[in-house]
């Protein structure tokens, strides 16, 4: 599948704002608990810049991906150590777009001084698993029960790289 790996751009937002949604309703990727309206997360796009991109992957005009990161903390002490995200659209999951966003976001926190990436994976999902191991994240441990998704208590497990 061929895509194009590239900073967002407003005209982004629905498509970013769909795959989230689905990621929502479907999966405990997410906490967020009720679905966003695009003006709803314009404030959240907005908080993106040079410094701190959004990138996007596009098949065929559209937005089927989406990553990036942001701070792990809001201490000083942690200022050099970021959080990466990483969603997929269902229908290009499995198809490398998840590895071609990570290794860009990757890429860029290397060239900006990042010193340790986090990723924190809600749930059972051995699909991220298996994307950020692949990537050279380890395992950081397990913070049991933090979530509440579907009514069921969820598990976040923490895994790390040190760029």
């Amino acid at each position: 599948m061929h895509v194009l790996l590239r900073s967002a751009v407003p005209a982004d937002l629905p498509g970013i704002v769909a795959i989230y949604n689905h990621a929502i309703s479907t999966s405990v990727a997410t906490f967020d608990l009720e679905p966003f309206s695009v003006a709803e997360r314009s404030a959240w796009f907005a908080s993106f810049d040079a410094a701190r991109p959004l990138f996007v992957a596009e098949r065929a005009g559209s937005v089927v991906g989406f990553a990036y990161y942001s701070d792990f903390r809001e201490k000083a002490g942690y200022a050099r150590t970021k959080e990466v995200t990483v969603y997929v659209a269902p229908s290009a999951q499995g198809a490398g777009v998840g590895r071609s966003l990570l290794d860009a976001v990757i890429e860029h926190a290397r060239g900006a001084g990042v010193h340790v990436l986090m990723a924190a994976l809600g749930g059972d999902n051995p699909a991220s698993l298996a994307l950020h191991t692949r990537a050279g994240f380890v395992a950081a441990g397990t913070w049991r029960e933090v979530g509440r998704k579907f009514d069921a208590w969820v598990d976040v497990t923490l895994l790390q790289k040190i760029l």
